[in-house]
């Protein structure tokens, strides 16, 4: 092995960092000290023996000396570079003066290996350094040593010997120093250099490597992408016309439509369109084509087995390294599911789901378009406003799913019995609204098409419906408004409709009525009266007033609590006026309840002026009808303390049309509180002889109708003497109502009435009003039935 094999193997060895001069120095002072200490002892022992044999010891010393010094600098590893140098130089100088003193001109040799390896292992300042020392010693000591240097023409001055040898051995040891020194950092700057562009390199393939790792990855994304990818290259033809081509297509694109990539590569994109594909959107995307702009959208296209499917696609150009526009890519996805959700949605919002028809949030924006219309074109329309007669008693006999059946069928004739441009809604209920569109150019042709058009629905409702192999029939009511008319707007017209098809319901249903300006007045009033309603109830201005029943002495023997309202503006309002209102708005309710507690102190008022007589109450169907109206009579009965057995709760027969079983269960539970009932305004309505067996009744009140037509009427008094003869025959008592005249109660007397109740003996007067009264006919001594 070579030195500079072995400075090589070592350098490559324990070298990680390549370039550093450090680093060469190092490993050249071990190659020395090693091949230092090799061929130190291959000479030196020889040496030892010729020098013990010759009895030269001091030679054998600084041979053994020499050895161990160096072999102490190659192996300490405590030593740094720094002090293995040093001690090796120090070691050379030394040697160089020891062979200077003892032998001559081969002290030069060490001498001058001094500054030239300081040069190799240190630098060039210490170099430079250690030459003039080894300069100055060689002058210094050769002299003083008297050293054998011959130098010829010089033998008779030794001194100049000395000084001619010193320069020469400075100058070569400098030539060698400096050449060593600038080898040396050369070799460093190219090792540096070399290392700058190592690190370079490798740096440039680790980015090189990381590029085309994110560029597989990117690649690997876009081919795994949900969403479909399609990069499409733009070509331009000697005409300038350009063409587009398909040069990638990710998986999705295959998944979507079914086309695999080899079939898509260098065609249109063109194949994705199809019969519905929209023209707009394609003009749009061409637009931006050309204008190389970005374009966002939503189109239908078609798969390779021919269905549909919404893509919503964003298209944006990229350019080349010269900045021309040479690609298009197009990053789309699938959004048809987002699109029937879509229409899903809306279909909600304008359409009813029950039979498909437009709703009223519809109906109120074809109704705006219509008026629009309408008045630029001074068409004549019309609006025709439908409601099923007694649709709940359907609902409620055979349940909402004959209910719905009987709706869809409905709507069903509506659609058939108009034209295309015509519109049916369903707006709730058992509501439908009709549109007639541009019926007519004249008010009375168009009232008559509209009504010719109402005429042939009522006929085609008023037809059986066969739901589930069973026939139903229902009539329907429907009210008429036409249209344009000065400041008439989509909610006004809906009113006017439904307004007049309350006016049809009220004129007997299945009929058909025109809205007219007086309806609206009658419905306003009708509002103002219920509002009006409201407030009496909370202000105090409803009242209760005590009508007295007679016997046949004219002796008060039972009286009726009948409700007054005294309007703070208007006065007294007729009970005929204010309860069907209280009926049809809910209010009865609170009316029933605050009745029920009326009565019962009006009881307690009554026994305690002596006054042990029974009082009627009249209760509505709707307040019978509550679930908790039972438990509301015992917690009134309770909190008031009225005796329950003077309480009669009067009721109409239309309480008996429908559960008649719950009906009489709930009469019983109230009756075993003592509590009786009376049935008012008997023979107008459901008369029955079953259900007069088979409900707990304690008197029945002949309608005012039948007294009033009392005695002349021959019907009328016949209809009367039935009456009561069936009652006395049941057991029940028996009260007359609306008894003005002496010869009706003459003749209510004489067929055994016990009871009467009418002008002719007591007007309706407040309680406190009516006890007074009592005190002042008993008094005068007058006789009871003289009573006003």
């Amino acid at each position: 092995m070579t030195v500079f094999q072995f400075i090589r193997s070592n350098y490559m060895a324990n070298s990680p960092a390549l370039g550093e001069a450090h680093q060469w120095r190092e490993q050249v002072l071990s190659a020395i000290l090693f091949f230092v200490l090799t061929l130190g002892g291959a000479t030196a022992i020889p040496s030892i023996v010729l020098a013990i044999s010759e009895n030269l010891w001091s030679v054998v010393v600084v041979d053994i000396f020499a050895l161990a010094w160096i072999a102490t600098i190659w192996r300490l590893p405590f030593l740094s570079y720094k002090q293995r140098a040093w001690n090796f130089l120090l070691f050379l100088y030394l040697l160089g003066v020891w062979f200077l003193i003892k032998v001559g001109l081969t002290g030069l040799i060490y001498l001058l290996a001094f500054p030239v390896l300081t040069s190799l292992l240190l630098n060039m300042r210490l170099a430079m350094q250690a030459l003039l020392l080894a300069s100055v010693s060689m002058l210094v000591v050769g002299y003083i040593a008297d050293a054998n240097l011959h130098v010829y023409g010089f033998d008779s001055h030794p001194f100049m010997q000395l000084v001619v040898v010193t320069i020469n051995f400075t100058f070569i040891a400098a030539v060698m120093s400096i050449s060593c020194g600038v080898l040396l950092q050369r070799l460093d700057n190219s090792l540096e250099h070399q290392r700058i562009i190592t690190a370079s390199l490798q740096q440039g393939q680790a980015s090189l490597k990381a590029t085309n790792e994110e560029l597989r990855l990117i690649v690997a994304a876009v081919a795994r992408l949900n969403d479909i990818v399609m990069i499409i290259k733009v070509d331009v033809d000697p005409a300038g016309k350009r063409h587009l081509k398909i040069v990638f297509v990710n998986d999705a694109f295959v998944r979507q439509t079914g086309f695999q990539s080899e079939e898509v590569i260098d065609k249109s994109p063109a194949f994705l369109q199809g019969p519905r594909t929209q023209s707009t959107e394609i003009d749009r995307l061409n637009q931006a084509l050309i204008a190389f702009e970005s374009v966002h959208i939503e189109l239908i296209c078609y798969t390779h087995d021919g269905s549909e499917f919404w893509m919503e696609a964003d298209v944006v150009p990229l350019a080349d390294e010269q900045g021309l526009f040479s690609h298009w890519v197009a990053t789309g996805r699938d959004i048809s599911d987002r699109k029937k959700a879509q229409e899903h949605i809306h279909r909600l919002a304008y359409f009813d789901v029950l039979t498909g028809l437009p709703n009223r949030r519809l109906l109120l924006d074809r109704m705006s378009i219509l008026l629009a219309t309408a008045r630029r074109s001074n068409m004549i329309s019309a609006v025709l406003f439908i409601d099923l007669d007694h649709f709940k008693y359907i609902n409620d006999a055979r349940g909402h799913a004959v209910g719905d059946a009987l709706l869809t069928l409905v709507a069903q004739r509506l659609s058939s019995s108009l034209r295309e441009v015509d519109t049916v809604a369903h707006i709730g209920g058992d509501e439908f609204v009709v549109l007639l569109c541009h019926i007519s150019n004249d008010v009375v042709a168009g009232a008559h098409a509209a009504q010719a058009v109402a005429e042939k629905i009522r006929h085609s409702i008023s037809q059986f419906f066969d739901i589930n192999g069973l026939q139903y029939s229902t009539t329907c009511s429907i009210g008429v408004t036409l249209l344009p008319r000065e400041n008439q707007n989509s909610h006004d017209l809906l009113r006017e409709a439904d307004t007049a098809m309350y006016r049809a319901k009220s004129s007997g249903r299945n009929q058909i009525a025109f809205y007219e300006t007086g309806m609206q007045t009658e419905v306003e009033q009708r509002l103002t009266m219920e509002r009006e309603l409201g407030e009496a109830i909370s202000g105090g201005h409803l009242h209760m007033y005590i009508q007295a029943q007679v016997d046949r002495l004219g002796k008060p023997v039972g009286g009726e609590m009948l409700m007054r309202w005294i309007h703070p503006e208007r006065g007294f309002i007729s009970p005929a006026l204010f309860i069907p209102i209280a009926e049809e708005s809910g209010m009865i309710l609170r009316l029933g309840d605050w009745v029920l507690e009326q009565g019962c102190l009006a009881l307690l008022q009554l026994q305690a002026a002596g006054w042990d007589i029974p009082l009627s109450v009249n209760v509505s169907p709707k307040q019978f009808r509550q679930p908790d109206f039972v438990n509301k009579v015992r917690r009134v009965l309770k909190y008031t303390g009225a005796p329950p057995t003077r309480l009669i709760f009067e009721v109409t027969e239309g309480l008996l049309i429908d559960n008649l079983q719950d009906t009489i269960a709930r009469m019983l539970e109230l009756t075993t509180l003592g509590i009786r009932f009376s049935i008012d305004d008997f023979g107008t309505g459901y008369s029955s002889l079953a259900y007069l067996k088979r409900l707990p009744l304690y008197e029945l009140k002949i309608d005012k109708s039948f007294v009033q037509d009392t005695p002349d009427d021959a019907n009328g008094t016949a209809i009367v003497q039935s009456i009561l003869s069936m009652a006395s025959h049941l057991g029940l008592r028996v009260v007359a109502e609306g008894v003005e005249t002496k010869e009706q109660a003459e003749f209510l007397i004489a067929n055994g009435c016990a009871s009467m109740q009418g002008f002719l003996f007591a007007r309706p007067m407040p309680l406190d009003k009516w006890l007074l009264l009592q005190q002042q006919i008993g008094q005068s001594g007058k006789e009871s039935s003289k009573v006003v």
